[in-house]
């Protein structure tokens, strides 16, 4: 006889798994941030503070409904219907931290596209909705405490469908602000490479990044819809928050990677604009009698003060 515990809660086990190791990341980038920016602003600070102490309560809670369902109902089957009372405050870290992220990411919208009160309002709205929606998930997950009766309410699909759902109309329209904001910017001629790589590289982080916790939220609505006797659900729902702080805080850690890019890329740029100092080797005439270079102008020339003219130039 099978297992009955696997098609239930043996994906969900192995994505907590997964969720662990993002918030060990999510760790060590949080170390390098404030190892690495420690003259940010205080808001900045105090954000990216905020978002470790959510996402870790929310690996804490994680841990344990998969200890109680594993290794508190070993044997007992059916705790696995029971929607443990750990799931709801997850739901609510997660809906934080997706408040916090995407309220960092509106802010960035309307800096970009130049106070546009049209963009802000909209992003900004579903990224309330998103809250909104997942606060109603979480105060069912307590009014109808086992999955099967749950899952069956027309009012469980409404909420995790609105929820998840402008979570990703919220990374889409991120991904298309900054993209039209940022390519009206770019700059024309040689001169402006090293502008127009920066944006390149800020426009491919911003729609990778879109397109990952996007994709996370449209697989966590079809497999609530269509599996309903697994639970490997609820562990992708678990796994976008994590992927939010990811991309929150990796957008904060790469800017001094740009930088430096861009630094790179300036001095390699300006490096053939050197040999333009051989100018003066076609001012100087070699003199086989006397095996010293002369100029034209005046009869010898100081090789001494050649080199320290070259030498100052090279300066």
């Amino acid at each position: 006889m099978d297992n009955p515990a696997v098609p239930i809660v043996g994906g969900l086990l192995i994505e907590v798994f997964v969720a662990c190791i993002l918030y060990g990341i999510t760790t060590l980038q949080t170390f390098i941030y404030y190892q690495k920016y420690p003259k940010d602003r205080m808001f900045l600070k105090l954000l990216v503070g905020t978002v470790w102490l959510l996402e870790t309560t929310h690996t804490a809670f994680c841990m344990q409904f998969i200890y109680d369902y594993v290794i508190l109902g070993f044997n007992n089957y059916l705790v696995f219907l029971d929607i443990n009372w750990g799931v709801g405050i997850t739901v609510i870290c997660s809906a934080s931290i997706a408040l916090c992220v995407q309220g960092y990411y509106t802010w960035r919208v309307w800096i970009v596209s130049e106070n546009s009160v049209i963009w802000t309002a909209t992003i900004g709205t579903f990224a309330l909705a998103r809250v909104g929606f997942g606060v109603a998930s979480c105060a069912l997950c307590y009014i109808y405490p086992s999955w099967p009766v749950l899952r069956e309410k027309r009012s469980a699909l409404v909420t995790v469908s609105g929820g998840l759902g402008s979570a990703a109309l919220v990374d889409i329209l991120v991904a298309v602000t900054l993209t039209v904001c940022l390519k009206r910017r770019r700059f024309t001629g040689s001169w402006n490479k090293d502008s127009n790589s920066m944006i390149n590289r800020i426009l491919l982080y911003a729609v990778n990044t879109g397109a990952i916790t996007c994709t996370a939220s449209l697989l966590c609505v079809i497999l609530f819809a269509v599996q309903k006797n697994s639970l490997t659900f609820l562990g992708l729902v678990e796994i976008q928050a994590k992927l939010y702080a990811n991309s929150f805080l990796g957008s904060l850690n790469a800017r001094s990677h740009m930088r430096n890019s861009k630094s790179v890329h300036t001095f390699s740029s300006s490096a053939p604009r050197m040999p333009v100092l051989e100018v003066y080797q076609h001012t100087v005439v070699e003199d086989d009698r006397s095996k010293s270079p002369q100029s034209p102008e005046s009869g010898d020339f100081d090789l001494t003060s050649m080199k320290a003219s070259q030498a100052r130039e090279f300066a």
